[in-house]
């Protein structure tokens, strides 16, 4: 194998360029100094310390104690199949994952005309699965939910939808730890109102419905909720009450 291909080896396995070339130079050297190493690896000075300080951190390589300091190349093999093994743990870290995340995908394999209850275990998943729902939204977007930090991730969709001419309004419990973040709202296009109504749902274009079954609020293993995508019944019932308490709300 050429010291072209072993590079890309090792960077296949996870290395830096700068990490695999060093790496690369030290099989060659078997054991040298890092200006030595600098030199056949191609990497500036000013770098390679700290590439060879990784790769010691990683055991690929062995540093010799002494004035000055000398770095000693692993076997080959034994380089690789620690990588390899690297790789596989990553890989099984990556298959737990998706295990965890499967069931707040949404796949609709009905074409989206009937409604699904969904389970998450961290409510950020249940605004970023919000955010999708928002930016399909042509007309009009209300809500009526509790205001929290997590809100901050469905701004840009809130923002792209006002861009879009859709109407944006929330009705939320604004006290002084939730201020800031409702005027930030407030600036990206959203009409907020002041008032403590204790739900959690969102109407988009008339028709359809995403409601919380669970208490957001509180800290739980999980978290259900639901979307019905046509259900203007629902929509309606919701909307009803919306103006109602829009009424009574505060402007903020």
């Amino acid at each position: 194998m050429q010291e072209y291909d072993i590079n890309i080896f090792l960077e296949k396995l996870g290395l830096t360029e700068y990490e695999a070339k060093t790496l690369s130079a030290l099989f060659k050297l078997r054991e040298a100094e890092a200006p030595e190493i600098s030199r056949t690896a191609q990497v500036p000075k000013t770098r390679v310390y700290d590439v060879l300080d990784r790769l010691t951190k990683k055991t690929l390589i062995i540093e010799i104690h002494g004035r000055p300091k000398r770095y000693m190349a692993i076997e080959p093999e034994n380089v690789f199949n620690t990588l390899i093994q690297e790789k596989k743990t990553e890989l099984q870290t990556l298959e737990q994952e998706a295990g965890s995340l499967k069931d707040t995908i949404i796949f609709d394999s009905t074409n989206g005309k009937h409604e699904k209850v969904m389970k998450i275990k961290d409510k950020n998943d249940f605004m970023k699965i919000l955010s999708q729902q928002i930016d399909s939204a042509n007309k009009s977007v209300i809500g009526l939910a509790p205001l929290g930090k997590e809100h901050g991730l469905i701004k840009e969709s809130m923002k792209k939808a006002a861009g879009r001419n859709v109407e944006i309004k929330l009705i939320s419990k604004v006290n002084e730890d939730t201020k800031k973040l409702a005027n930030e709202l407030n600036n990206s296009g959203i009409s907020m109102r002041d008032f403590d109504h204790g739900m959690n749902a969102y109407i988009i274009d008339d028709k359809k419905v995403v409601l919380a079954l669970s208490d957001f609020q509180l800290e739980k293993p999980e978290y259900h909720f639901t979307i019905w995508p046509e259900n203007k019944p629902m929509a309606d019932a919701l909307k009803k009450y919306f103006d109602h308490t829009w009424e009574q709300g505060k402007q903020i």
